[in-house]
Formats: C-alpha cells, structure tokens, sequence
C-alpha cells in the first residue's frame, strides 16, 4: 500500500492515531478527506508540513490543494454510522463519501481496499442498502474482522 485515506475522527468515530503513525512510520502517503460547498468532497495529502482546520461542521481538515482521485488509493479506511448485513454504508445522512466515491460504487474490484472502521453496536441485522450506498470490502470493529464480497 502506498496511497492511503484514512480520517480524523468526529464525534464517536473510531480513532486513527496509531493507525497513522504506523502508516508514517512505514512512508505511505496519507489523504485525509475534505469537503466543499456544494456537497463535494476530495481527499487531500496530509504531512507534518500541512497545517490543519476545522470545516464548519468542526471535523479537522489538512489546508492543502494536493488532491488524489479515488481510483489511485490502495486501501480507504472510511468510518460509518451502520453498516447492514451485506456491507454497505450508512453514514451521517450528507452523502459525501457517497458522491466522492460515486466512481466505485457498484463496480466490482479490488482496489482500493475500502475497509470500514466502526464498534460492534453499528453492525446491523438489516439490509438497508440504496443504490448509492458504498460496499466494504472489510469492516473492522473492537472485536472482530468482517469481510464482504
């Protein structure tokens, strides 16, 4: 792996702070999603040398323009609100992620690796997906791995 998005965490999310100094320790590049008016969001690079912002919903964003598209990361942790029986996403309802990924989204591949990061208590029972609902390939919890095809 050598281009990964990981987040900053909001509000209960999973934290990712060892996950990101494991990531620096072994020189992958880390992108780190940022939103725009108009719903949009792009994945930024994120070093030291970035200084880093709240947007208005308070989630910390790295003040950069070097972007990447989606289709060139390696793997994208992505946390989520739910996630249903069959791996897809429910996130805070804005469809950020949802958009930014619309290229993804019912294509079958390998890569990137999109794993969620969530607890337990977010894995649903239901099927919920809607047609622009992103797929994990893993979710990851406090607990246990989950792999989806």
């Amino acid at each position: 792996m050598n281009n990964v998005l990981l987040y900053f965490p909001y509000k209960q999310e999973i934290k990712t702070n060892l996950l990101h100094q494991e990531l620096i320790k072994y020189s992958h590049n880390i992108y780190m999603p940022k939103i725009f008016p108009e719903r949009i969001m792009k994945f930024n690079l994120y070093t030291s040398e970035y200084s880093l912002v709240k947007n208005k919903y308070g989630i910390t964003e790295v003040d950069n323009e070097e972007y990447l598209e989606p289709s060139f990361f390696d793997a994208m942790f992505i946390p989520f609100v739910g996630v249903d029986v069959n791996g897809y996403r429910i996130g805070y309802g804005g469809g950020y992620f949802d958009r930014a990924l619309s290229s993804l989204v019912g294509k079958n591949h390998n890569k990137p690796l999109i794993i969620g990061l969530g607890y337990d208590y977010q894995i649903l029972s239901k099927n919920l997906a809607e047609p622009h609902d992103l797929k994990y390939h893993k979710v990851i919890t406090e607990s246990r791995i989950l792999s989806y095809n």
